[in-house]
């Protein structure tokens, strides 16, 4: 018998095609943002290593399938004794949207900075994603900062 249930989950080696298959569907829906969608595998390999800060967490089904990830990595934040976490991407599978996985990674992370002693969690998505935009504004407070990009290599 099939569940519906959603829990997150930090990634484990096993989630690796489900994360690539995921990984591929997001860069499509982000046709005008700069930079190179071939970084799933280099992503994950990042993941992998406790080294380079890149961290992932996964939201799965009640079988334990992927149906959505999370990627963030932690900094100290000058503003606070507490880091700072930036959310980098998050993503769910079209067929699982409307299930709460996405506010189920965000509780999550926050679940986890509460524990950690993080100052805060932050975010950007594009303006006319309005979608997401009415996930996040049910968790969290929206600011009105701009973004600057100075692209100093090729991505």
């Amino acid at each position: 018998m099939k569940s519906t249930a959603v829990t997150v989950r930090p990634v484990v080696e096993t989630d690796q095609a489900a994360f690539l298959d995921m990984w591929n569907d997001f860069v499509a829906l982000a046709p005008s943002e700069p930079g190179n969608r071939e970084m799933g595998e280099l992503n994950w390999n990042r993941m992998m290593d406790a080294g380079t800060g890149l961290r992932g967490i996964v939201a799965v089904d009640g079988n334990d399938e992927p149906i959505g990830f999370t990627l963030y990595l932690t900094f100290p934040f000058t503003w606070s004794r507490g880091d700072a976490c930036y959310l980098q991407d998050i993503y769910v599978r079209s067929s699982a949207r409307g299930k709460g996985a996405a506010q189920a990674m965000i509780r999550q992370l926050r679940e986890t900075g509460e524990a950690a002693g993080w100052f805060k969690i932050f975010w950007m998505t594009q303006p006319d994603n309005f979608d997401a935009q009415r996930v996040y504004d049910k968790v969290a407070r929206r600011m009105d900062y701009l973004r600057y990009d100075l692209n100093v290599s090729e991505p």
